[in-house]
């Protein structure tokens, strides 16, 4: 969603830079960074550990939504968490981008488990 929304401000013609975080451990923040480079956009993908080093030169902070929940929270990838940090306190603004659809009923509060994905983690381990 973010990759389409940065694509299509692109379209129109607007100049930006973007910044991507590489997105550990399954780094796709390397495939966004090369779709965007593609498109025509200024892109620089950065580790996940420089994310507290590089807020200060950033405007604007575009964050992917799994769901946006009833009172407001997200549902966001691993990571985000972490960027929305650093952000705040660098004062910089946090837009979650994310269609309709992905707009939930649930409260967090209704079971730490429900919004949690259980997964085995081999393919985290077999990439090392």
């Amino acid at each position: 969603t973010v990759e389409w929304f940065l694509k299509t401000a692109a379209a129109k013609k607007r100049k930006f830079q973007v910044i991507v975080c590489e997105g550990a451990p399954h780094f796709g923040g390397h495939a966004m960074a090369k779709s965007l480079a593609e498109a025509g956009i200024d892109t620089t993908v950065i580790h996940d550990a420089a994310i507290f080093a590089i807020m200060a030169r950033v405007n604007k902070v575009l964050l992917p939504a799994h769901a946006v929940l009833a009172n407001g929270g997200l549902v966001a990838p691993s990571g985000c968490n972490i960027v929305a940090l650093a952000a705040k306190q660098n004062s910089v603004p946090v837009v979650a981008v994310a269609g309709m659809f992905k707009l939930c009923p649930l409260y967090p509060h209704e079971g730490q488990d429900t919004l949690n994905d259980l997964i085995s983690p081999s393919s985290v381990i077999e990439g090392v």
